[in-house]
């Protein structure tokens, strides 16, 4: 190891690609000029001029570029005997790089070792001898050559030490101080018209798994954002539009503003194969009509949000008036060259379907009611049983081990039930005490009641009254056993429940719940106030709305749709695109208007809502983490 003198680096730029026959009269040029030399004795071989020297560099850099690094030695071993005494250090240094770039990097160190260079040279020598440590003795050696060289003091070199400093910083996982370096250069801080989003981005491309966003900010936030981001959208492309504009608003002044539409927008949609032809079975009932425009209409929407960056697939919908029909759709877009099918809705039409999928791969909209689906089929529901075990893995998160559950005694309100209890239970939980109510009633005080043990409260009291004999002021208390609530309701039922359990003393329990407690067109929502629940990202976080906002709930409700349906026929299509190909395809999911979609442990999709909250009346999600 050379340790005579200080040490910074450029890291070896990769060999640009030559035209063979280009390459071949730069070899010519390099023997006439070694033949020519090599035929001269000392004595015969003359100083050259200023300007045969500038031609002979020029010769020599273009080998170099052209990977021919041996004739480029030569050239500058050549230089080096016929400079003037004071110029003869620099192009000793520049053969010693070649070798090194030859990949004879002992060589290469062996040789500069000899020198001392010149207070004009140490910045050069440093380069050189930092480009071939990294190779001998690893990236943190070859980084100390290079820590302590000033880029100002070198304005010729600058670009190249930043370069290469901040790979070695890269390659040492300090991505925040290359990225630093990177904005050095970006800013024109070395001489010359030097091009550094490219490199950075190439840079980042590399090293994409070490990117952190904590505690940076700034012009290398903007470069870790979009780094992950894109990471996040070669999975799921129909985002890129709007998910790049709003980075873009973000950093409006950014360097890397430059690459979105030329280089990272390109780089998005060539990341996945997409089906040329997407099918979509639709209800054909005009019981169904809102159902039917609101999936078809979400389904377009997101089509459009993906033409928009990327080459989008063709669409054909059919109509499935009755389930004896869905078999005979399905085999229609089969017929019609569909390369997925997305549909049917309706639970009887998704089980003739699932009796002669497989041929296609096929994305239905709901669940089978019993087995398991064929292979070649996904199901994509939106079931409330996906909400109940997300409440109850939330609540474990927040050390709430002991719940309390009130439900209808309907089987829907016991479906939910049991989903949460299972899930909950599993994780550790107990459900300690659980109470149905009927959906037809107005005063839920009795199950409320019992559930809470209001009743055994008051019970005591009386009789200590009556021992004492005389009146005894008293406020009833509930149990103190239990760490939440669990309320199981539809809008209508919640408006009610939620008002009565708190004049029962739970006050200050927390109350967990389902999204279909929280109706978004009902004028006045404040009596669900701290209801807990997991809802459509589309009602609740901030970010999606941004991005989407012209899908705003409101405009969809006051548009007649269903809003929950429009969300699932927009994530029916990124899920179909991203699907195609086969089931692993999905990777880590797609985050969409429903929730994030990813594969369970048991090979079906499931959903992850935004967690959210009632404040004045309005959803509010947590902050999401990427």
């Amino acid at each position: 190891m050379i340790t005579s003198v200080p040490a910074h680096r450029r890291p070896a730029r990769r060999p640009a690609a030559y035209p063979p026959g280009r390459c071949a009269r730069f070899a010519a040029l390099a023997s006439i000029a070694l033949i020519a030399f090599a035929g001269c004795t000392p004595a015969e071989l003359m100083r050259a001029s200023s300007e045969e020297l500038a031609a002979l560099g020029e010769q020599a850099r273009t080998l170099s570029t052209a990977g021919d690094f041996g004739a480029a030695r030569q050239v500058y071993l050549s230089m080096m005997r016929r400079a003037p005494p004071q110029a003869r250090q620099q192009y000793q240094i520049l053969a010693a790089r070649e070798a090194g770039r030859e990949g004879r990097n002992r060589r290469a160190l062996s040789e500069l070792s000899a020198i001392e260079p010149g207070a004009e040279w140490i910045g050069l020598w440093s380069l050189a001898a930092a480009e071939s440590e990294r190779i001998v003795n690893g990236p943190g050696a070859a980084y100390e050559r290079l820590s302590a060289i000033e880029p100002d003091r070198y304005p010729d070199l600058a670009g190249d030490l930043l370069r290469t400093r901040s790979e070695l910083l890269f390659s040492l996982q300090r991505p925040v101080q290359a990225l630093q370096d990177l904005t050095l250069l970006g800013a024109g801080f070395a001489a010359g018209d030097v091009d550094s989003t490219g490199f950075t981005w190439s840079l980042l491309g590399d090293y994409r798994s070490q990117l952190t966003t904590d505690g940076v900010e700034g012009v290398p936030l903007g470069w870790i954002e979009l780094a992950l981001l894109s990471d996040e959208l070669r999975g799921d492309p129909t985002e890129a539009g709007a998910a790049l504009r709003d980075w873009r608003e973000r950093f409006p002044q950014h360097p890397a503003i430059s690459l979105l539409g030329d280089t990272i927008t390109p780089e998005i949609c060539r990341s996945t194969s997409r089906p040329s032809r997407i099918a979509m079975l639709l209800p054909g009932s005009e019981r169904y009509a809102t159902a039917r425009r609101s999936l078809r209409d979400g389904f377009l929407a997101a089509r459009f949000a993906l033409k928009s960056s990327c080459a989008a697939p063709e669409v054909a919908f059919y109509e499935v008036g009755d389930p004896l029909d869905a078999a005979r759709a399905w085999g229609r877009a089969v017929e019609d060259d569909a390369d997925i099918i997305v549909g049917p809705l309706l639970p009887g039409s998704v089980e003739r379907v699932a009796q002669v999928a497989g041929e296609r791969p096929t994305l239905a909209l709901n669940r089978l009611r019993t087995g398991s689906p064929p292979p070649g089929l996904e199901e994509f529901a939106l079931a409330p049983e996906h909400e109940g075990r997300q409440a109850a893995r939330h609540a474990l998160g927040q050390g709430l081990k002991r719940a309390l559950v009130l439900y209808p005694g309907s089987e829907w309100g016991r479906r939910i039930y049991r989903s949460f209890a299972e899930e909950y239970e599993d994780g550790g939980g107990e459900v300690i005490a659980r109470e149905q109510y009927s959906l037809t009633a107005v005063d839920y005080s009795d199950p409320i009641g019992r559930l809470l043990k209001i009743g055994a409260s008051t019970r005591r009291h009386q009789q200590l009254q009556r021992r004492l004999g005389r009146r005894l002021s008293f406020e009833p208390r509930r149990r103190q056993d239990a760490d939440l609530v669990f309320v199981v309701a539809r809008a209508a039922q919640g408006q009610l429940l939620v008002p009565q359990l708190r004049y029962n003393y739970s006050g200050d329990l927390p109350i967990y719940a389902i999204q279909n407690i929280f109706d978004p067109e009902h004028l006045d929502n404040r009596d669900l106030n701290g209801v807990e629940m997991p809802a459509l990202p589309l009602l609740a976080d901030r970010h999606v709305q941004a991005m989407h906002g012209e899908l705003s709930p409101g405009w969809l409700a006051s548009s007649g749709f269903n809003v929950s349906l429009f969300a699932m026929g927009y994530d029916s299509f990124k899920l179909a695109v991203s699907l195609f190909g086969g089931p692993d395809r999905l990777g880590k999911g797609i985050r969409g208007l429903t929730g994030v979609v990813s594969r369970a442990p048991d090979g079906r999709l499931q959903r992850e809502l935004a967690w959210t909250r009632v404040e004045e009346g309005k959803l509010k999600a947590e902050p999401a983490t990427r």
